[in-house]
């Protein structure tokens, strides 16, 4: 699923591309996602807003008009957004279309449809049940001084406290497996049994390996692209996500994994205790 270095992509792509333009027309079907997929209700709410600015929080995007409040959209397992030319051919699962004055349309795809698209009213961020319990934005600048005693006051594994939204919001399975890798702490290991020091560094990990991914535009798996159709570049720095029984590229011994919170881990057993 598209995570924080994909979703931040798409989001600068955007910015670059389409504050300013208008909404000419909405379209598509109404049909259920991870929240009912409305729209009637959006289609008055967004026809001829023009749009201003595209935040992200954590993996949700919300688009700010020109009227108050903003559009908040999660891609869930296999969304994507696309930017197109209003002629280009329609993509299987698409299921809302936005209509720009310029000739381009936007274009929201899901074919497994646990994506959210819904619209907040002003104020609507600080109650909207997805983005409420939030914890802390990885890429923000006080991430290393204020991770590390959230995560030491803990008995969880690390591996799963960095996977919490409520602790820190956005992460995702393979970007905390490279942190790990990168920290040299293992997976399993007892929060609260590490070191503020070690923790520090993780942190300091955490910002690295989403900034680099940022930098290389996020990293293509299955069905990540950026709106202009582009591919993510981080799936070349992979240290042990998706690499069990090849060698670790720092000490060279055999990349190891197992299921931990329910999501496949890799590790290297020399490298991370």
């Amino acid at each position: 699923m598209p995570e924080l270095p994909e979703v931040e992509t798409i989001r600068r792509v955007l910015e670059h591309e389409v504050p300013g333009v208008r909404i000419d027309r909405v379209s598509g079907r109404s049909i259920n996602m991870r929240r009912p997929l409305a729209i009637e209700k959006l289609a008055p709410l967004l026809t001829g807003a023009s749009f201003l600015t595209l935040r992200r929080r954590a993996k949700y995007l919300l688009f700010d008009f020109d009227r108050p409040g903003s559009l908040l959209v999660h891609l869930g397992m296999s969304g994507r957004i696309q930017l197109v030319d209003e002629m280009a051919p329609l993509a299987d699962h698409t299921h809302m279309i936005l209509t720009l004055s310029d000739g381009r349309q936007l274009r929201f795809v899901d074919p497994r449809r646990f994506g959210l698209i819904d619209w907040l009213a002003p104020g609507g961020e600080d109650t909207d049940a997805s983005l409420a319990r939030l914890g802390i934005e990885p890429l923000d600048p006080g991430l290393v001084s204020i991770l590390p005693p959230l995560l030491h006051e803990r008995r969880s594994p690390i591996k799963s406290l960095l996977l919490d939204q409520r602790v820190v919001a956005g992460i995702g399975n393979i970007y905390a497996a490279e942190a790990l890798w990168r920290a040299g702490i293992h997976p399993r290991r007892a929060a609260n049994r590490t070191s503020l020091a070690r923790l520090g560094r993780l942190a300091q990990s955490v910002q690295d390996v989403l900034k680099e991914a940022v930098d290389r535009g996020g990293t293509t798996l299955r069905d990540f692209s950026k709106p202009d159709g582009e591919m993510g570049f981080f799936a070349q720095q992979l240290a042990v996500y998706g690499r069990q029984g090849e060698e670790c590229g720092r000490c060279g011994s055999a990349i190891r994994s197992e299921v931990i919170g329910g999501r496949t881990t890799a590790w290297c057993p020399e490298c991370q205790r």
